[in-house]
C-alpha cells in the first residue's frame, strides 16, 4: 500500500454537503405526556487534537458544539489523551479546525489496532471472521461500497459478530487525483450502501484513503464530512509486491516492531489474503503470549 503524498491544496471550509441526519421529531402527544427532545441538528464537522491540559468543554465551546456529541461520535468512553484526533460535530459553522491524520493511538496500554482493508477479494474473510470469533476478538474493517454490495452477507455477519467498519471509498480511487465533490460522494455513497444491506449500522467516524494517497485537501474533505482519516503504523505488506507465506506475516505483523512501539500500533492487513486468514489464528495467538490485546480502532485510540 505504497503512500502517495501530494504538495498541501489551500484549505477548503467544512462541507455540509451530509451531515449526519436528524430525526424528525414526534408527532404531537397528549399534554399530560411527556414530549421527545428533538436532537440537535448538525450543520458539519471540524477536526480536533486534544492539547494538554484541554477539557471536551474547552473543545466544545470553541466550536459550538457539546460534550455529548462529541463522545457520542467518537465513541468515547473517558476523556480522551493528549494528542486524540477528534472529529467534532458542529451546531453552527465556525473555522475547520486542524487538518488531521491518525497514525497510532496512545502507548498507555498494550492494546493493538489490527484493521483489515475489503476492496478486493473476499473468499478468505469467512475463515478470517472464524478465526476472530473463537477467540473473541473484535477489530476494525475498512469496507469499500463496491466490496459491500457484491458481498452484502458477509458485511452482515461482520456486522453481528460485533466488528466495528470504517470507509473506504465506493471505487477505492485516488482521492487526490479527483475533485471534492468526488470525494465526498464517495464517502456518502459508502456509508448509504451499508444503511441499506445493514440498517442501523454505520462507517462513521472513521475514513481510510486507498492506497494511503492523500494530501491535506483530501484529508480536510473528509473531515468536513465526519470522518477521520486514518493511515497506520504498520503494514503487513499482504498485498504488495510479491506473495507473501503465513509465517512471513506472523513474524512482520507481531515482530517488526518494538514491544513499545506496538502499544496503540495501527495494523493494516486485507480481507482478500489469503496468506492473512492462515496467519491470523498464529498472529492473534502470539500477541495474546506476548501480552497484548487486539482490540478494535476506537478502543486503541483511547
Amino acid at each position: 500500500a505504497p503512500t502517495a503524498t501530494v504538495t498541501a491544496a489551500p484549505p477548503t471550509p467544512p462541507s455540509t454537503a451530509s451531515p449526519i441526519p436528524t430525526v424528525t421529531s414526534p408527532p404531537p402527544t397528549p399534554d399530560l405526556l411527556p414530549t421527545a427532545t428533538p436532537p440537535p441538528r448538525i450543520v458539519g464537522y471540524a477536526g480536533h487534537r486534544v492539547a494538554a491540559g484541554e477539557t471536551l468543554e474547552q473543545i466544545a465551546e470553541r466550536y459550538g458544539s457539546s460534550v455529548a456529541l462529541i463522545e457520542t461520535y467518537n465513541r468515547l468512553d473517558a476523556p480522551p489523551r493528549v494528542e486524540r484526533e477528534l472529529v467534532v460535530p458542529l451546531l453552527a459553522p465556525t473555522d475547520a479546525g486542524d487538518a488531521l491524520l491518525v497514525q497510532r493511538g496512545g502507548r498507555e496500554r498494550p492494546w493493538v489496532a489490527l484493521t483489515l482493508d475489503a476492496g478486493a477479494g473476499a473468499e478468505p474473510t469467512p475463515r478470517m471472521l472464524q478465526a476472530l470469533r473463537d477467540r473473541g476478538v473484535t477489530i476494525t474493517f475498512f469496507l469499500t461500497g463496491r466490496w459491500m454490495r457484491a458481498n452484502p452477507d458477509l458485511v452482515r455477519q461482520i456486522v453481528a459478530d460485533g466488528h466495528e467498519l470504517a470507509n473506504h471509498t465506493v471505487n477505492h480511487p485516488n482521492l487526490t487525483t479527483v475533485d471534492d465533490d468526488t470525494i465526498r460522494r464517495e464517502l456518502n455513497e459508502t456509508e448509504a450502501i451499508l444503511q441499506e444491506i445493514a440498517p442501523g449500522a454505520t462507517t462513521r467516524p472513521f475514513f481510510r484513503p486507498p492506497y494511503g494517497a492523500y494530501n491535506e485537501r483530501v484529508l480536510r474533505v473528509a473531515l468536513a464530512e465526519g470522518y477521520l482519516p486514518v493511515y497506520w503504523t504498520l503494514d503487513s505488506l499482504d498485498s504488495v509486491g510479491e506473495p507473501k507465506t503465513p509465517a512471513f506475516l506472523v513474524d512482520r505483523v507481531t515482530q517488526k516492531l518494538s514491544p513499545d512501539d506496538l502499544r496503540g500500533a495501527i495494523i493494516l492487513a486485507h480481507c482478500g489474503s489469503d496468506a492473512t486468514a492462515d496467519a491470523l489464528p498464529e498472529i492473534l495467538e502470539r500477541f495474546a503470549a506476548m501480552g497484548f490485546e487486539v482490540r478494535k480502532l476506537s478502543d486503541v485510540l483511547r
